[in-house]
């Protein structure tokens, strides 16, 4: 069943997620909208309700909160989005299309 607010396009990144206890882990996004991302990883998995900090190297930075895990990756809802991150979003989605 499909629960997404926001149209998501498929874009690969490389993106590093960081967790509030000094967890790193470097990982590549499989698709992303104005609302969240599901990022892969190859060797981990975060549990799900954790807030996430999401830097994309040479772009910014972004936090949200684990809303599904599972062996491919994770799904991240984007936590309140500011003016300025949203440019960035929408910046990197219309790279995309």
């Amino acid at each position: 069943m499909e629960h997404r607010w926001k149209n998501r396009i498929e874009v690969s990144l490389d993106v590093v997620v960081h967790g509030l206890d000094g967890l790193m882990l470097h990982g590549r996004t499989r698709d992303i909208s104005l609302d969240g991302m599901f990022i892969q990883f190859t060797h981990h998995a975060l549990s799900k309700s954790r807030v996430v900090g999401i830097e994309i190297p040479h772009c910014g930075h972004l936090q949200g909160r684990v809303i599904h895990a599972g062996d491919e990756g994770i799904g991240v809802m984007f936590r309140t989005v500011s003016g300025k991150k949203e440019c960035l979003l929408e910046l990197l989605l219309s790279e995309d299309s």
